[in-house]
């Protein structure tokens, strides 16, 4: 990877540059949302590169909320293009991936229109990522799952020390909620590499929840300040909690980088920053009559963060489900824990990775025998009798189970061909 982008390591803004990493298994897309919105409200330029995209590549790439131009991708493109045809000759065994060559491109980018600094989310891990290359001392982990286990370990605490190593020696390391052994355990590996851990919810602890119609709406203690009725544009306890790291970690930011903002532009800047902060995917709502919402969350831990948000925001409404799962995905765990809010489930299968939808119908009938169920293979046909059923009976859609069948769903809904859509 840095063979690729040697040249640019060469120029005096990539030597400079003082970027904002972030992993997790959870949580990261939306923490790096939070920090560039914040950093962007206290005039702080910065490019935003995060993945997977919902519906255009471009999107993975963007300053101050705008994506790549399509001129400047091709550009940027043909740059890397050429240098992977110069790597391919002098390392014919070797091969660059998806991932990296996406880095590349938006290294590229954001070479030409230089940033003040960069919020990068890794791909996978940390340890061997594509984004480590990036110049910064300071990162993020925000949550742990055991995912990846093939690459990343067996057990949390390996899974912890693979994306820790995201952070440089003698850098700073933002955490967000860890079992305590782990964070115990993470501590003590930092600590031989001069790394020092900020625990956020140690800094900003929260004190009252409540879901409004637009997202959340929090109470925090934010070292000596008091965020009363702070308000973020994305729903869900989780994104609360996803704010806090956010918060702690513009702040360390900002010490280094621009000490002489104070406490009180500080707090406008996040409240203003998360008050308008909009992330496709997340528990998004994607129409209004009947409601429609998606969430993206393809992991344990994220489905029952889309349960416990789903619960708490309906209320007493009846909840329509449609799901599909990817078949490279622990599909029993995340159905059976979707099927238990639902009132109506309809099965169906993502055009990209998706399980059969039969095979989604026999995971829900193992949990919920007795629940009402429709199965329809193709998405489009899924949706329209998703709404239809939802808007005679009052009830509301919720599109879980997945990346590829949120934002196919959410294509479908505005008339696009899910066919269509390109994650790779």
């Amino acid at each position: 990877m840095m063979d690729l982008c040697r040249d640019l390591a060469q120029g005096d803004w990539y030597s400079q540059l003082d970027a904002v990493k972030v992993t997790g298994s959870n949580g990261k897309g939306s923490v790096c949302a939070m920090l560039s919105a914040i950093l962007s409200a206290a005039g702080v330029e910065n490019g935003l590169y995060t993945s997977p995209h919902f519906f255009d590549f471009r999107e993975r790439i963007a300053i101050e909320g705008r994506p790549i131009p399509e001129g400047e991708l091709a550009a940027a493109v043909a740059w890397f293009q050429e240098r992977r045809r110069r790597y391919a000759e002098l390392h014919p065994d070797d091969d660059v991936s998806g991932f990296e060559a996406s880095t590349a491109v938006a290294l590229r980018f954001f070479s030409e229109r230089k940033p003040a600094t960069i919020v990068a989310e890794a791909g996978i891990g940390g340890r061997y990522d594509p984004t480590r290359i990036i110049p910064g001392r300071l990162a993020v982990l925000v949550s742990l799952d055991l995912e990846h286990t093939e690459l990343l370990g067996s057990s949390l605490e390996e899974i912890a020390y693979d994306k820790c190593d995201l952070a440089p020696d003698g850098s700073v390391l933002v955490v967000g909620s860890l079992p305590p052994e782990i964070l115990r355990r993470l501590r003590a590996y930092c600590r031989l590499r001069g790394v020092r851990i900020v625990v956020a919810e140690e800094s900003c602890s929260i004190r009252r929840t409540a879901f409004t119609r637009s997202g959340m709406q929090a109470d925090l203690a934010w070292g000596e300040r008091r965020l009363e009725t702070l308000e973020i544009g994305l729903f869900g306890e989780h994104q609360v909690r996803n704010a806090v790291v956010a918060l702690v970690t513009v702040r360390e930011w900002l010490a280094r980088h621009r000490p002489r903002l104070n406490a009180a532009e500080l707090e406008s800047a996040a409240r203003r920053g998360l008050r308008e902060i909009r992330w496709p995917g997340r528990f998004e709502r994607l129409q209004t009559d009947p409601e429609v919402f998606a969430d993206v969350g393809h992991t344990p831990a994220a489905v029952a963060a889309v349960v416990d948000s789903a619960r708490k925001l309906f209320g007493g409404r009846r909840i329509l489900l449609v799901t599909g799962v990817s078949y490279d995905k622990e599909a029993r765990t995340i159905v059976h824990r979707l099927v238990e809010i639902a009132d109506v489930v309809i099965c169906t299968r993502a055009c990209h990775k998706g399980l059969a939808a039969p095979k989604i119908a026999e995971l829900i009938r193992e949990r919920r025998p007795s629940v009402p169920l429709l199965v329809e293979e193709k998405i489009e046909r899924a949706m329209t009798r998703a709404v239809e059923q939802a808007g005679a009976e009052g009830m509301t859609v919720l599109v879980a189970g997945g990346l590829f069948v949120a934002a196919e769903a959410a294509a479908a809904l505005r008339g696009r061909d899910p066919r269509g859509l390109r994650f790779f």
